[in-house]
């Protein structure tokens, strides 16, 4: 039986809104609170499928339950919908970036209520199907693609240690290759974890919570140098720090170090593999009163559109026609922190020509 939340500060509404969700065909297991401290507690007590609440209550407003609602895990995805005799643009607009679902202006029919309660379950139910469809969907990616990526480096690591046991047999040059490989190896495998970490982070807080925002708020001042040192260690791997084209200045951006580190790097790491030697990967950045721009352009093989709009975790295109090594974490995971710091990013290829991606984050200032 679905629980329904009614949170109204006005008997006489209260007690309707009841008495139809009862009496409707579907049954319903219903709760009451006479103001919004009180419907947040019995929210997070008994975890109800949906709550319809008021907006302008004593003690507590319906914005400030939303609020509360949305910053626990616990009851983040619970679907709220909003009544209010103030039905005009701007309430609808604020309930909505809030993350209200749904709204009903007062006075409303007893068939405009139970509409709303039906579409808003049915949708629940939907979105957690879908939800459970791509969790198993991605779970089939990692069983098929993740044990091979580990296991190459972790084959490798066996091999040059076994070679490192006779080392009294090695001159000198063969010893600071194997560690160098040794060294190498240990990278990937370290960057493989980091990347699954991250992007797992991503995922269930995007399920819980209905929001791919799940950063805290912070803002940091990035400085070209600090940019441009992950762009030249990600390029000395490939030998390919001659074919860079920089042009890149500071800003301060609400985003955290490490996460615009790792977007310069999955990048960067991109257009390396995926372009030839002695092609030119250019990255530029710029910035106005409102957004701070990075774009990276590679003469690479480019890449279809479809591939550009099925880009996830654990995918990798054309791998019958191209060897490459990852599981297709990088651009994946690249869409998720920009997401989640409310970037956006747009994706511009063309086979045989070459890529170009855009990322833009709203801006503090300049550095």
């Amino acid at each position: 039986m679905k629980k329904i939340l009614i949170i109204e500060d006005e008997k006489n509404i209260r007690r309707r809104i009841v008495d139809t969700l009862e009496l409707a065909d579907n049954s319903y297991c219903v709760f009451t609170a006479e103001h919004g401290r009180e419907g947040l507690e019995i929210a997070q007590r008994e975890k109800p499928d949906l709550i319809i609440s008021d907006i302008m209550m004593p003690e507590m407003d319906g914005y400030a339950v939303l609020k509360a609602l949305r910053s626990d895990e616990a009851t983040a995805s619970i679907p709220i919908v909003f009544l209010s005799a103030k039905a005009d643009i701007a309430h609808i607009r604020e309930g909505m970036n809030l993350g209200a679902d749904d709204y009903l202006p007062k006075p409303f029919s007893i068939d405009e209520l139970l509409r709303v309660v039906s579409t808003r379950l049915q949708r629940q139910e939907t979105q957690a199907k879908r939800a459970q469809h791509e969790l198993e969907e991605m779970r089939l990616r990692i069983a098929s693609s993740l044990p091979h990526e580990f296991r190459t480096p972790l084959s490798a690591l066996m091999g040059f240690t076994e070679m490192l046991r006779n080392y009294k047999h090695l001159d000198d040059d063969t010893i600071t290759t194997t560690l160098n490989q040794i060294r190498s190896n240990i990278q990937r495998l370290q960057r493989l974890v980091e990347n699954f970490l991250l992007f797992a982070q991503i995922e269930v807080a995007t399920l819980r919570m209905k929001t791919p925002v799940i950063f805290p708020a912070v803002v940091e001042t990035f400085t070209a140098d600090i940019l441009e040192e992950r762009i030249y260690a990600v390029a000395a791997k490939y030998q390919r720090v001659q074919d860079l084209r920089l042009n890149i200045t500071g800003a301060t951006l609400p985003i955290a170090t490490l996460h615009l580190r790792k977007i310069l790097e999955e990048l960067t790491d991109n257009a390396c593999k995926f372009s030839p030697s002695s092609t030119p990967i250019t990255i530029r950045s710029a910035w106005t009163d409102t957004s701070y721009t990075l774009s990276i352009t590679d003469e690479g093989r480019g890449m279809t559109q479809e591939s550009i709009t099925h880009i996830d975790a654990y995918m990798q295109f054309e791998r019958e026609l191209y060897e490459q090594q990852g599981v297709g974490l990088g651009l994946a995971l690249v869409k998720r922190i920009v997401s989640a710091y409310r970037g956006t990013i747009n994706i511009q290829s063309e086979i045989g020509k070459g890529t170009q991606i855009v990322i833009s984050f709203p801006i503090q200032g300049s550095a």
